[in-house]
């Protein structure tokens, strides 16, 4: 028997597609199910869910690899005073940490689509080379077309453990948010406590510098020795050996505001605004741990591991039944010469046989859930103490400021002006002056550490109850 001419091209046809590894085939990243996701998470990612050419994807991918050296330019340049807002907002938007956990992001909501994905069809053709220039059979050729069909509901939870990842990961940027802004607002408050000490040494140094003409004045009308002009000379010199040291302290509280906006340390800030309120907690310790567990994003992550773990449990369940595959076949072994090329259909499915490792996977999933549960336990004992012991720190200092400003610094003001008056009218020596003065510069510098450690101790509670202020 002569091979049939169209038997021929077939057979030419199928050999030029797969010996060259069936490169013919059109390539594209189409996800052959639809995503269905919320608004939000589709403004997430400009890359993962919009069916592109590759070219696009890797184009735009690259765009968002880039090595950027710290910054070099100074961030507040126009800026006159520095307040704790414009710090915060410029750390939120500069600062590498929340780019790393957005594309951390956009990698756990690639794993979607891939989640519930069909795999890759199969494309199969063999022919019976003993029926080539055969007088006695037909040319026998044979197209294979086959497509994996996963059980009932497999699909499903697999993109369900994929999108719990993916909002668990969502919720772990809010949360570097949340440390972010504390991290902001307590560099802030060091850099403010800083320059408000500089502040007050200026203002020391102006007075013992009145207290040495007056030491002097009197000197030279043999009123008082001349070791009173000496230790006036030696206070001055102890307080500018304090403005060194401030002004090394001020370079560091800089240096950590820089690094936080992803700039050279060394660039120059503005002066911090002068006054900052100190606000009152109106709350009670009851309503602060409600507020915590309902808005914690690491809590929330949690429950969205949780959900994950038991889509997993499910799944794990689901693979006690079989999966499936679908063939299609177009093939001439079928022999006679009045037969024509045939198509077929068919159904292979796994037989899940093999129960003991089915039956290990589900106790592992169920375990891992177990695990996550008790976690959620545990974390919502931490945030209850973290909110009470933030409270009441909040409350000592805000008592310790109010006292301070109330009593302490008044008094001592008001016993340096006595002092002054005695040592000018000879009643009391240059060293009680001086020990009034002391007190007084010491007392007012405790009023800006006592307002300085309220406001750290402020911004902790938001942090700890997630406070939407503090975002």
């Amino acid at each position: 028997m002569k091979i049939r001419s169209n038997t021929i091209r077939e057979f030419c046809m199928v050999s030029v597609l797969f010996l060259p590894g069936c490169v013919l085939l059109p390539q594209t990243i189409e996800n052959p199910a639809p995503v269905v996701i919320s608004q939000d998470q589709k403004s997430l990612s400009s890359v993962v869910f919009k069916n592109e050419p590759l070219e696009i994807v890797d184009k735009k991918i690259e765009t968002q690899i880039v090595d950027d050296a710290p910054g070099k330019i100074p961030a507040f340049s126009t800026l006159n005073t520095l307040g704790v807002d414009d710090l915060v907002r410029e750390v939120l938007a500069r600062n590498p940490t929340l780019s790393a956990m957005t594309a951390a992001s956009e990698a756990a909501w690639s794993k979607y689509p891939q989640a519930i994905s069909l795999e890759d069809p199969t494309l199969g053709g063999w022919f019976a080379p003993g029926t080539i220039g055969s007088n006695q059979v037909n040319f026998a050729l044979r197209v294979e077309y086959a497509q994996k069909l996963p059980g009932k509901g497999k699909l499903k939870l697999r993109g369900d453990m994929a999108q719990a990842e993916a909002s668990a990961t969502e919720k772990e940027i809010e949360d570097v948010r949340l440390q972010l802004t504390e991290d902001a607002k307590n560099a802030f408050f060091d850099f403010y406590l800083v320059d408000r000490a500089i502040e007050v040494n200026e203002n020391s140094l102006r007075l013992l510098s009145e207290f040495r003409q007056t030491a002097e004045t009197r000197y030279r009308n043999g009123q008082v020795p001349h070791q009173d002009v000496l230790q006036a000379d030696v206070e001055i010199s102890l307080q500018k050996e304090r403005s060194i040291s401030l002004g090394r302290m001020r370079k560091v509280a800089q240096a950590r505001i820089n690094t936080l906006m992803h700039l050279e340390p060394d660039l120059s800030l503005p002066p911090t605004i002068r006054d900052i309120p100190v606000e009152l907690e109106k709350r009670s310790g009851e309503q602060l741990r409600d507020d915590a567990r309902a808005n914690r994003p690491d809590l929330r992550a949690l429950e969205d591991k949780i959900r994950g773990d038991e889509a997993a449990v499910q799944l794990a369940r689901r693979e006690f039944s079989p999966d499936y595959e679908a063939l299609a076949a177009y093939d001439n072994f079928w022999q006679g010469m009045d037969k024509q090329m045939q198509y077929q259909l068919g159904l292979r499915m796994n037989l899940p046989s093999q129960r003991s490792r089915r039956y290990a996977a589900l106790a592992e999933a169920q375990s891992r859930l177990a695990q996550r549960k008790a976690e959620r336990k545990k974390l919502e004992d931490q945030i209850n103490f973290q909110v009470q012991e933030a409270f009441e720190q909040l409350n000592e200092s805000n008592q310790i400021l109010d006292l301070f400003k109330k009593t302490t610094v008044p008094s001592t003001q008001a016993n340096v002006r006595e002092a002054q008056a005695s040592y000018i009218a000879g009643k009391i020596p240059f060293l009680t002056l001086v020990s009034a003065q002391k007190e007084m510069y010491l007392a007012q510098e405790r009023l800006f550490q006592a307002q300085a450690e309220s406001l750290r101790r402020k911004a902790a509670l938001d942090r700890v109850t997630a406070n939407i202020q503090a975002k």
